[in-house]
């Protein structure tokens, strides 16, 4: 008897001693079929780049992993936008406090205008046009 079943349906394996348990629990998939311990191993293991398990034929397969949905693309948009203005103003916190002492350079009041002025912009990026954005250019 096989150690394990794999179900196309959720791409995924079953123990074999645990079925009944599925079966109790009301989530065993119908689609079951016996794979070789070898075959387990391999596909719950690393997948290769740009792939994971699915199934092809009933069997395990390495599939290609889908692009994100526009939902996906819009939340990791918000994710870099937020993350980009925390840099911003992680970069602009020192400039501020050298501008309020009176002890900001020439080049630090440039700096922090400029830093000001990328936080503006960036703060009016619209991530729901994800994936039509334009995002300002970084300060040097």
């Amino acid at each position: 008897m096989n150690t394990y079943k794999f179900s196309a349906t959720t791409a995924g394996f079953y123990p074999a001693d645990m079925l009944g348990m599925y079966e109790q629990a009301g989530t065993l998939p119908a689609d079951l079929v016996d794979v070789t311990d070898e075959t387990y191993k391999t596909f719950t293991g690393q997948p290769p780049e740009g792939k994971q398990r699915g199934s092809k034929g009933n069997q395990p397969a390495w599939v290609d992993i889908p692009p994100p949905t526009v939902e996906e693309t819009r939340q990791g948009m918000a994710s870099r936008k937020a993350q980009l203005l925390n840099e911003a103003y992680a970069a602009m916190k020192p400039l501020e406090l050298a501008v309020k002492h009176d002890m900001a350079t020439d080049e630090e009041k440039a700096k922090l205008d400029a830093w000001e002025r990328y936080s503006v912009l960036l703060s009016r990026v619209d991530t729901s046009k994800a994936p039509d954005i334009a995002w300002p250019d970084r300060p040097a």
